[in-house]
């Protein structure tokens, strides 16, 4: 076991994996174990990694022109059952509610698993002809599926998400939105913001959601080598529509049905984070995901509280500008310091502490970047900035603090994400057997596999064996031209196509 200057535990991420990840969520105050079986209490830290991916997020969604909206978080049971495969895919994970006004209901309500049913009641209301097409939504919401083994994060009975649904009078244009949101959202922000780097392809036939005739995935791969469905899409076309009777009057004038997508990314999102970035004894946020770019840590004696507040000044307005009004801290109970009056992403711990506690609490914020203050450097005019990442210390004149802190914070940033590339690019297997599957399995990396996409029964056969014997699923058949060794990886037929195996969360 490792142990910290806090005396807070962390188990080795090498002998204990599971354990690690949980004690480095508790030790940064991400969650809180909840009464409710499968549920758990998300601290501010984690809402506030949420919250800024839900901002990025809904700013690049503005620009395509989606309006956000919010549907009832309670579905009626007929709506299911309107569609077999519906009812198949979910009646396990169901939470129903049965009785209201002190009855049994005629009609069971379901706590929202997903929305599709009823974004379809929506739907009718909205679509007439189309000229109201396309119809772009998105809503935030929470969502409730009963799972049997939860883990924080990565498989919560009710977790958060964005869940977009669009209507296109065409399977061209479901296409190009599809390709518009694929990298203008979730492409610029889990790369650009979360430095993730995922493998991403369709859906098996029998891994892809219930009512899509076809899903797509993206698949990162976690510091122990197994792999994260972080985000979906669905392409539902007009089946689903039909179902449903979603219809708008075409341009010729006769009756038509809209091509349906749907997407989502949910805070497992998070649990990603904690797992792929994080070193052995604490937690490491991207800088753009993080709350606080930086923490100035100023060194106090009790005759020069005044002096150092003054200085830091000097530092804070050198990187985010010239303070306007009064100048006066307010106390920040949470990290246990303090934060200037004006909102912005930089703290200042003014605790009457010695240093090694505020590096020590720095080090477990996760926070990119530090900037020390010691009587002498206030003599000269200096302070030293400190990379959370690489531990570099570099000594500037408080007017260079700004450029200093940008470099460490855009090194950090694509550093983190090459290591992410990195992970995937030397731990993908090609495997042409079955035995060579399982070991690259054992090994804790994923397998890239030759599949006859004609054979579906022996397609099958595949995946029930490898659930079986591995514990692993088929992940995604990859798109090409997203990484070397898959691309090189050469199909005896070339009618076949690439399958990427792994264990998964």
């Amino acid at each position: 076991m490792e142990q910290s200057n806090l005396k807070i535990k962390i188990a080795s991420k090498e002998e204990d994996y599971s354990q690690w990840y949980l004690d480095v969520a508790k030790a940064w105050d991400l969650f809180e174990y909840s009464p409710t079986p499968g549920c758990i209490i998300f601290k501010p830290k984690s809402v506030t990694l949420w919250e800024t991916m839900k901002a990025a997020m809904n700013k690049d969604l503005s620009k395509l022109g989606v309006q956000n909206v919010y549907l009832p978080l309670l579905i009626p049971m007929s709506f299911f059952e309107k569609e077999k495969d519906h009812v198949a895919w979910f009646a396990p994970e169901l939470a129903v509610v049965t009785h209201g006004w002190w009855k049994e209901l005629e009609d069971k309500l379901a706590i929202r698993p997903t929305s599709e049913t009823m974004f379809c009641e929506y739907f009718r209301w909205e679509l007439q002809s189309y000229r109201d097409l396309p119809i772009l939504t998105n809503q935030w919401v929470n969502v409730m599926r009963w799972e049997k083994r939860t883990r924080p994060f990565l498989r919560t009975a009710e977790f958060y998400w964005q869940e977009w649904h669009t209507l296109h009078e065409t399977k061209d244009e479901a296409k190009q939105f599809a390709l518009d949101i694929l990298f203008n959202v979730y492409i610029k922000n889990l790369q650009e913001q979360m430095a993730i780097f995922w493998v991403a392809g369709q859906k098996s036939e029998s891994e892809k959601f219930a009512w899509a005739d076809m899903t797509f995935t993206y698949e990162p791969m976690m510091s122990n080598g197994w792999a994260l469905q972080i985000c979906t899409s669905h392409l539902l076309w007009q089946g689903f529509m039909e179902q449903f009777d979603v219809s708008f009057l075409g341009r010729e004038w006769k009756k038509e049905f809209p091509c349906y997508t749907s997407w989502g990314l949910s805070t497992r999102s998070i649990g990603w984070l904690i797992s792929s970035h994080s070193d052995q004894k604490w937690l490491i946020i991207p800088p753009k995901m993080s709350e606080y770019k930086a923490v100035i840590l100023p060194i106090y004696w009790k005759e020069n509280q005044a002096e150092v507040d003054a200085y830091i000044k000097n530092i804070w307005e050198s990187i985010i500008g010239k303070i306007e009004g009064d100048w006066v801290p307010v106390k920040w109970e949470y990290f246990k310091a303090f934060v200037w009056d004006n909102w912005d992403k930089i703290m200042s711990d003014r605790r009457d502490a010695r240093f090694w506690e505020k590096i020590t609490d720095f080090e477990l914020s996760g926070y990119p970047v530090a900037i020390v203050v010691w009587q002498k450097e206030m003599e000269a005019g200096l302070c030293t900035v400190i990379s959370r990442i690489t531990w570099e210390k570099v000594q500037v004149n408080v007017s260079d603090a700004s450029a200093q802190v940008d470099k460490f914070l855009s090194e950090w940033q694509a550093e983190l994400f090459r290591r992410s590339r990195e992970r995937l690019e030397k731990n993908i297997v090609p495997c042409r057997s079955l035995e060579e599957v399982w070991k690259a399995i054992e090994d804790g990396k994923f397998a890239i596999y030759e599949w006859d996409k004609s054979d579906n029964n022996n397609n099958s056969k595949f995946e029930s064996e490898i659930k079986e014997r591995f514990k692993a699923t088929t992940r995604c058949i990859p798109n090409p031209g997203q990484l070397k060794i898959i691309d090189d990886f050469e199909l005896k037929d070339k009618d076949n196509i690439k399958i990427l195996v792994a264990r998964a969360f």
